[in-house]
């Protein structure tokens, strides 16, 4: 049976707010071997990139249990459907879990690209998890969010905790790590070339895997914590690279202009297709 509504209740409550909802990037990749559910089992550690994001206003009310979605740009609205939005779906599932009759609006600004391997729509997801949580008085733990962001996809739970993160099993196993590097980042994209996750695991399946990168993990975690630059740039890697600059070689070109502008490591955005660039921030 579900509770009264939370609004009703509390009319303190702020019926609308705005949140960030950011990207990342994957410093350390190791793609291992398949597992029996699909997924791969991997180590990597997560970079939130604060920098380049996401703005997304939710709008509670409680007259029903609607949920809309909405984005400001049209060209994502005709490849988006409302059911399969993951925006959507982490509405939902928080309603259910906390059992209260409520809905909401949701109207995102989309600047992050899709299949551009900087987790847009994990992001979205995990912001309005924690969107709706803030406007609920912080009814759920983190914990429970996990839980949650773990239902809807496998960078989601990330999201939920921030900053730099260690993840393994299928990634959704994610704890905080320290980093104490201030880093500049810079993302580019090239407009017509778009790589699904799928696909990207696709063309690196049977191929002879990395039996061990524990060593450049390890490095990456050393580096953050002792402020060691150079270490750091030395050990950064992304499993996904090789397969995918044999087909899209222009990002290897794309990658090597970013080296010729100053940066110190440049890599592929998680599965792809966006470029980053780091150095040390003045």
């Amino acid at each position: 049976m579900k509770n009264p509504s939370i609004l009703s209740a509390n009319p303190k409550l702020p019926a609308i707010e705005k949140f960030k909802s950011t990207s990342k990037i994957n410093l350390g990749l190791w793609i291992k071997e398949k597992r029996p559910d699909g997924f791969h089992e991997l180590e990597t550690i997560f970079f939130e990139n604060e920098s380049f994001f996401d703005e997304i206003e939710i709008e509670l009310f409680d007259d029903n249990s609607q949920i809309n979605v909405d984005f400001i740009q049209e060209d994502f609205k005709k490849v988006i459907p409302l059911k399969s939005n993951v925006a959507y779906q982490a509405a939902s599932l928080f309603f259910k879990a906390l059992g209260v009759d409520a809905g909401c609006n949701i109207k995102i600004n989309k600047r992050i690209p899709l299949q551009a391997g900087l987790g847009g729509g994990s992001s979205n997801a995990a912001c309005v998890l924690k969107g709706l949580n803030k406007l609920f008085s912080y009814q759920l733990h983190e914990t429970e969010l996990l839980i949650l962001a773990s239902k809807i996809g496998s960078d989601v739970p990330f999201f939920i905790k921030g900053k730099t993160c260690f993840g393994r099993g299928r990634g959704e196993i994610v704890n905080e790590i320290e980093n104490n590097l201030k880093l500049e980042v810079k993302i580019i994209r090239i407009e017509n070339i778009s790589i699904s996750t799928k696909w990207a695991y696709e063309q690196i399946d049977g191929r002879e895997f990395i039996a061990d990168r524990k060593t450049e993990i390890n490095n990456l975690k050393l580096a953050m914590k002792n402020n060691d630059y150079d270490l750091f740039y030395k050990n950064i890697f992304n499993d996904f690279e090789k397969a995918i600059f044999s087909y899209f070689p222009a990002l290897i070109k794309e990658r090597n202009k970013l080296f010729e502008e100053g940066y110190k490591a440049c890599g592929l955005c998680g599965s792809g297709s966006a470029l980053f660039g780091l150095r040390k921030s003045n």
